[in-house]
């Protein structure tokens, strides 16, 4: 029995130490609003400090409609994040999907439900403690 509880107590740690078990809540949230980023279409956009394009993107539409960010022509280390609003922006729900680009030039975050009465928008940055830029509402 001792050996079970060792081996049972080595496994959880290693799954812990790598990952695993982090990994099966991260992915929930998205899952929850039922999204995809299939297909879509760009409707907001703002340039960034550097030169990137920072995007809202949609799919669907009323209540099946879905929302995300992506950030295009940027670099390693820049970040792409949604805010989601029920008040017309005066307080959203921020950083829904927070991505940074790791390799190449572009990146996009998990789609997030934009159910009618809620505004969306994408905002980027260029790398930790730099200027913020923000889609306009849509």
């Amino acid at each position: 029995m001792r050996v079970n509880k060792k081996v049972a107590a080595t496994a959880s740690a290693l799954m812990m130490t790598t990952g695993l078990l982090a990994m099966a809540g991260s992915t929930t949230a998205s899952a929850a609003d039922g999204c995809n980023n299939n297909g879509g279409r760009t409707v907001q956009e703002v340039i960034g400090a550097r030169g990137q394009g920072i995007e809202l993107r949609v799919n669907g539409s009323g209540d099946g409609t879905c929302a995300w960010g992506r950030i295009v022509v940027g670099d390693v280390g820049m970040h792409v994040w949604v805010d989601r609003s029920s008040d017309g922006g005066r307080t959203w729900e921020p950083q829904l999907g927070w991505r940074e680009i790791e390799s190449g030039g572009s990146v996009w975050t998990e789609a997030w439900r934009d159910r009618n009465g809620q505004l969306m928008r994408a905002c980027g940055d260029s790398g930790y403690n730099t200027t913020i830029h923000c889609t306009k509402w849509y």
